[in-house]
């Protein structure tokens, strides 16, 4: 899976659905880094929403 840092917050790249944030030319990254921020829609399991 790949990230996205924006404004200190870390994203999945494609973004999930719910988040309002878009990929403009931040670096693409495989790993999470220690001291940001995780979106709750990109970085979260919400119980009753599975991916189809």
């Amino acid at each position: 899976m790949l990230y996205f840092i924006k404004q200190n917050t870390i994203h999945t790249y494609p973004v999930a659905k719910g988040c309002a944030e878009s990929r403009d030319q931040e670096q693409l990254r495989d790993t999470v880094p220690y001291e940001v921020k995780e979106c709750p829609y990109c970085m979260r399991v919400w119980p009753g929403k599975k991916e189809a």
